[in-house]
């Protein structure tokens, strides 16, 4: 145990001895001091360089860890933008598709709506007193109807003039209570 200890830790002195003993300095003491010295400075020089060393090779893996991830970030830019050119693309035919169309309209995708309806009798009590709300809500209903046919006529590029002369012949047409009493009695 001692004998690995020296080896490990003093196993640079044979070098030193053998030194002295070719050189022959006049004093061999002080030449064993200054060679022990700068045995010292160079094994310190060497652990700071090994040292150096290592933190280069670190720098270097994170360089080229950097690099990858630019690269990947680029990657993702480019795809993204390729997916925006797409999008925007399909947006285009979708509205060129539309344009093309016969009707002109937009088209619309339907979404099923649930269907809750819970009548009471208090409710059809109600629905069969008021006979005449009924009568007025189709009415509206109606005139809904036509105010949106109106609203599509008139993006289509027809006149606003056309539409409102229709709606007033269909009154007519149809005609009110009072005219049609009034008309009964001449």
């Amino acid at each position: 145990m001692e004998t690995q200890y020296l080896k490990d830790h003093l196993g640079f002195l044979p070098q030193c001895l053998k030194e002295v003993v070719e050189r022959r300095p006049h004093d061999p003491i002080e030449y064993i001091a200054h060679w022990l010295k700068k045995h010292v400075e160079n094994e310190k020089y060497k652990q700071k360089k090994e040292e150096e060393a290592r933190q280069l090779e670190k720098e270097l893996e994170l360089e080229e860890l950097e690099k990858e991830n630019r690269a990947r970030r680029l990657e993702e830019t480019l795809r993204f933008a390729e997916e925006e050119a797409a999008r925007l693309k399909a947006k285009e035919e979708r509205k060129a598709k539309e344009a093309a169309s016969a009707s002109k309209l937009p088209i619309v995708e339907e979404k099923e709506e649930p269907v809750t309806e819970t009548h009471t009798e208090a409710d059809n009590d109600e629905n069969s007193s008021n006979l005449f709300g009924d009568i007025k809500e189709e009415d509206e209903t109606k005139a809904e109807e036509e105010m949106k046919e109106i609203d599509t006529k008139e993006e289509e590029g027809e006149s606003a003039e056309q539409e409102t002369d229709k709606f007033e012949t269909d009154d007519v047409e149809e005609g009110s209570p009072e005219e049609t009493s009034g008309a009964a009695e001449d």
